[in-house]
């Protein structure tokens, strides 16, 4: 555990945050001129801040508009790195596995809202719900622009084969998640790992990618360990990532098990703990901010 007086003078390289219900606000979005700020001071110091996000770059570039060149990105809980306008690593998945988890829903495709999506169209099954919609702490315009990329199927096995799909998904009410995470990860053992980011929101990825390793990809060139690196998070794909941050903070309102994994505890998202967070820091670096 890091002590206070190594919070007071710990040497900060690295900043990460996760997005939907730890750095935005209970309305999806953030004091820009405040975050402005901070951002300033921090490039001063060059200290990357690092967006480290379950959502794909479309809705991150709008949540971010006029920033977007000074951040770097870890979306799709690591399955792809941006920065500078540019793709770093973007992972695919694989039709034979796409179709093994469509075999192993079969029905459940219109139960727990499947989503099968690239960075045009999302896919899901005709007639599938909803049930996140009124739940979601998101922008009235980042949702029109989420719903304008559905597209229905009835049979989600007609998905283009000549497509490439960046991420799959699940969305069922929140008294569903638990189960239906171990039942999955029970199936898929060692192929794909299912986690829940918050709302019902539930993500399958491919075994050993998640926030973590994309950091790693964003420090390893740049001499950065793990000491040096300051994470926040809520919900259970952000253990990784608060895992390997020697300096780990979990907002009041997060996940047992991010609580657990954190090495601190900061107020509910609501109260923008995170940037006063890094702007305790910075002062207590004593730089002037």
């Amino acid at each position: 555990m890091v002590t206070e007086l190594e919070r007071m003078t710990m040497t900060i390289k690295l900043i990460a945050t996760d997005m939907d219900g730890t750095f935005l606000d209970e309305k999806g979005g953030f004091d820009r001129r405040r975050f402005d700020t901070v951002l300033t001071e921090l490039e001063k110091r060059d200290i990357p801040f690092v967006v480290a996000s379950g959502n794909g770059m479309d809705r991150l570039l709008r949540i971010f508009r006029g920033f977007e060149e000074r951040l770097t990105f870890v979306a799709e809980n690591g399955g792809h790195i941006y920065q500078n306008g540019q793709t770093l690593y973007r992972q695919s998945l694989s039709h034979s596995l796409i179709r093994e988890v469509i075999d192993y829903l079969q029905d459940g495709v219109r139960e727990y809202c499947f989503m099968l999506a690239h960075d045009e169209k999302i896919y899901m099954a005709q007639g599938a719900g909803q049930p996140f919609a009124d739940l979601l702490a998101i922008e009235p315009s980042q949702m029109a622009a989420f719903l304008s990329r559905l597209t229905y199927l009835p049979d989600i096995t007609d998905f283009p084969e000549r497509d490439i799909f960046y991420k799959m998904g699940l969305w069922v009410t929140e008294k569903k998640v638990s189960r239906v995470v171990t039942a999955f990860n029970q199936v898929f053992a060692g192929k794909l790992v299912a986690v829940t980011s918050g709302y019902g929101s539930i993500d399958l990825m491919p075994i050993g990618t998640h926030k973590a390793w994309g950091l790693q990809q964003i420090m390893a060139p740049l001499g950065i360990d793990s000491s040096q690196v300051m994470a926040f998070g809520d919900n259970d794909n952000d253990i990784e990532m608060l895992n390997l941050a020697h300096h780990s903070y979990a907002v009041d309102n997060a996940s047992p098990a991010a609580k657990a994994a954190a090495k601190f505890h900061i107020p509910h998202h609501s109260q923008a703990s995170v940037l006063t967070s890094i702007e305790a820091y910075l002062s207590r670096t004593k730089r002037r901010f």
